[in-house]
């Protein structure tokens, strides 16, 4: 009976020593077949339960030494992984600004293909910014619209936008352009305001009273009195009457005479509205034609307002100094009015 109890053990030992020595490849992971250490502690525990159960407290002192490994081996599998860098490239000619709008200045750019390291963004991913040496803090602005981005991270970094510059000093403020009267105008003015005068300009010949009637024209009410060729006196449309009714009656005031072969009949005299004038009247046209003669120049378009006098209706414009560019009375208000503002609509 002791003899089949070791025996009995001394299989259940041999058959703990065999699982141990199972290769790994008969225990699968994952399947719910045991492993080689799963079986060997089996196997053991058997092997304790067996010496237990069977061998008397008056048996023999018995050894039982089993080897089993610790653990399953583990396959360690290291990624290798190449890092990128953050890049825009430019699908056109790209400005580089220096902030996220195009109110702020130009300060380099990026020909079509070139590419920039980014290195942060706006709040709305609209602009990126970008590395550039140049730029204030080493950076600059390119819009998102014209490049094509790479290798973003999720976690890019948000880049506050610097102040909004001012526009620079002179230039017209919102909704206001140069009037541009000439060239050199640059009082700045509503759109329509700039329209008007440049259909004034266009329109300035024609509103001129010399463009018409030459540099002797008379001013309103007065019109040439003509009593000879080239006589450019202005005088009341009935003064030039007369003188034409003279004219036309020269000869039958003829007689010879004293004077000459044009010597006046009785009751007339030489008009002499010029020189050589032998045109006989009555003593009273003489003195209306010598008082006329004294007022020539008061009578003149151009003696009161020069060559460039307005024909009627017309006012000059002056919108600055020396400008005689012809518009109605309410364009010359208008004019004054945008002249009075031009302070409030020019950034300083």
């Amino acid at each position: 009976m002791r003899k089949n109890k070791i025996f009995l053990f001394a299989l259940v030992l041999w058959l703990a020593i065999v699982s141990c020595n199972l290769p790994a490849s008969q225990a699968t992971a994952g399947t719910g077949t045991p492993s080689n250490a799963e079986l060997a502690a089996t196997a053991l525990a058997a092997a304790q339960n067996a010496l237990t159960m069977t061998v008397p407290p008056d048996s023999l002192p018995l050894t039982v030494t089993a080897t089993i490994p610790a653990t399953e081996p583990i396959l360690t599998v290291t990624a290798s992984v190449t890092p990128c860098t953050p890049t825009v490239t430019a699908n056109t000619p790209v400005n580089i600004r220096s902030g996220p709008g195009t109110v702020y200045n130009t300060i380099g750019a990026i020909p079509q293909g070139g590419s920039a390291p980014v290195t942060g963004k706006n709040a709305d991913g609209t602009w990126w910014v970008i590395s550039l040496a140049a730029g204030a803090g080493g950076q600059g602005w390119v819009a998102a619209s014209v490049v094509t981005a790479s290798c973003i991270p999720t976690g890019l970094v948000v880049v506050a936008a610097p102040p909004t510059p001012l526009p620079p000093s002179g230039t017209c403020k919102d909704g206001y352009v140069f009037r541009l009267a000439r060239s050199s105008d640059k009082v700045c003015v509503p759109p329509a305001s700039k329209t008007q005068s440049d259909a004034d300009n266009a329109a300035a010949e024609s509103r001129k009273i010399v463009n018409v009637y030459g540099a002797d024209a008379c001013i309103d009410g007065y019109v040439w009195r003509e009593a000879f060729s080239g006589d450019k006196v202005c005088v009341t449309p009935a003064v030039r009457s007369q003188a034409l009714s003279d004219n036309a009656a020269a000869a039958s005031r003829w007689v010879v005479g004293a004077y000459g072969p044009h010597t006046c009949i009785a009751g007339y005299v030489w008009r002499e509205a010029g020189s050589g004038d032998d045109v006989c009247v009555t003593p009273d046209v003489r003195t209306q034609v010598l008082a006329d003669n004294a007022a020539a120049n008061s009578r003149k378009a151009v003696s009161v307002y020069g060559a460039d006098a307005c024909i009627s209706g017309y006012v000059w414009r002056e919108a600055f100094s020396g400008d005689k560019v012809c518009v109605t009375p309410a364009v010359k208000s208008q004019v004054a009015a945008d002249n009075a503002a031009a302070p409030s609509h020019t950034w300083p």
